[in-house]
């Protein structure tokens, strides 16, 4: 027994060595945490790679200290920003400025610029599949001009602008403006032949107010009665300082940049955006507006409720189409006419020039994309599905035969509830 005991200790002793326990621990306390990173390039530089991170500040993670402690005024996250000959290197250059450690694995958001994306992304892919902290399901959106510009605009509804671009992001993802990817559906479209990727197009333009004269003046007659008229301090257009007002500026998520390969090809706005989503099948929350057949000076919409797509090769020896099957159906949303909408003859032409109206965005979105030789629906990849032999011929001149590709849409739409439980009165508006 006594030689058993002295084995079964040697033995658990033996295994004690082997469990890591926390050798590689990071006490909270030591890490700066990272929410976004924003990327952009700047040619004619030996060191082009300008990174901004979005950092948690640490009073924020001892919770409770921000609101009242530092001035209340404090921003509950911060930029830091360094250049580099990489990514990497300008993130080491970033570090110089920090009291912590850079930690990546909150990182939830990366902006890609303009110029970056035209030069080609390549090294932000490669930054995100080998950095270990980074994770691939981290969004990764394109802004027009350069990406660091958007982390200082105000947050309007969330407590930090990193929280509202994702909650930016997630509604985008309910409305058919625009269609958010992650890194690694990127690389999935980017490494498929016959598909080329895209980003959603996040930016920062002036508010309504801004362009909209009525609204403006309601803003500026709203300003001065919370200034208290013309007194001190209530100049139009100037600060508290007395400096001239910033120019404001609202977060949007709209549109998409169509990537050939790894470098930006160009950029479809938010109606050519929807009409690429017919093709996928993934509109939603839509409304459709046509006018009304009773009365033709008036509007009617549609909101979609469901859309179903299907697409068809049609091989004719060497001749290569493709045949588009759009189904739609979805309630009216709004009437502002007295025409009585349950009649077949009424539904019928409804259906129609809503069908018409959906036509017209996918046509619209395919020259767009024929223009760009950018195919984001993946025409070449159901090509290759079906006939891997002849796409096998084509696919490496695949974007100079999707200019001119033949496309027949068909699209069926029906009203499944018009809303009225009987006919709308005379003279009722």
């Amino acid at each position: 027994m006594t030689a058993r005991r002295i084995c079964a200790v040697i033995l658990i002793i033996f295994l004690l060595l082997l469990i890591p326990g926390c050798w590689d621990q990071r006490e909270i306390e030591q890490l700066a945490i990272v929410r976004a990173i924003a990327v952009d390039y700047l040619p004619g530089r030996k060191a082009p790679y300008l990174v901004t991170m979005v950092v948690l500040r640490p009073a924020d993670l001892a919770g409770g200290e921000s609101g009242g402690g530092s001035g209340g005024g404090s921003q509950p996250l911060q930029l830091f920003s360094g250049v580099g000959a990489s990514i990497d290197l300008a993130i080491t250059q970033t570090t110089t400025a920090l009291s912590r450690r850079v930690y990546l694995s909150h990182a939830e958001l990366v902006l890609v610029g303009e110029e970056l994306a035209r030069t080609g992304i390549t090294p932000v892919l490669d930054f995100i599949i080998r950095y270990p902290e980074i994770r691939n399901s981290v969004y990764l959106m394109f802004v027009p001009g350069r990406a660091q510009q958007v982390l200082p605009v105000p947050e309007r509804l969330e407590e930090a602008v990193v929280s509202e671009m994702l909650g930016l992001l997630k509604n985008a993802e309910q409305i058919p403006f625009s269609d958010p990817q992650r890194a690694f559906e990127f690389l999935r479209d980017l490494l498929r032949h016959g598909q080329e990727p895209f980003l959603a197009v996040m930016q920062a333009p002036p508010p309504l107010e801004a362009t909209l004269p009525e609204l403006q003046q309601v803003k500026e007659s709203a300003g001065g009665r919370q200034n208290g008229g013309q007194g001190e301090g209530g100049g139009q257009g100037t600060s508290p300082g007395g400096g001239q007002q910033e120019e404001e500026k609202v977060l949007t998520v709209a549109g998409t940049a169509a990537f050939k390969n790894d470098k930006l090809a160009g950029i479809m706005d938010a109606r050519e955006t929807r009409g690429y989503l017919w093709f996928t099948g993934n509109v939603r929350n839509a409304v459709i507006a046509v006018h009304d057949p009773g009365q033709p000076e008036a509007v009617i919409s549609m909101l979609v409720t469901r859309a179903q797509t299907k697409i068809t090769p049609v091989v004719k020896g060497d001749k290569v189409s493709f045949r588009v099957e759009v189904d739609t159906e979805g309630d009216i949303s709004s009437q502002n006419t007295t025409t009585n909408l349950n009649t077949p003859e009424i539904l019928r032409k409804l259906n129609s020039a809503i069908a018409g109206a959906v036509k017209v965005e996918m046509e619209q979105a395919l020259q767009k994309m024929q223009s760009l030789e950018t195919d984001l629906v993946g025409f070449g990849a159901i090509l290759g599905r079906k006939e891997p032999k002849l796409f096998g011929k084509l696919h490496k001149k695949w974007p100079r035969f999707f200019r001119t590709l033949e496309v027949d849409i068909t699209v069926k739409a029906n009203i499944r509830r018009t809303g009225q439980q009987g006919n709308v009165p005379a003279g009722y508006h």
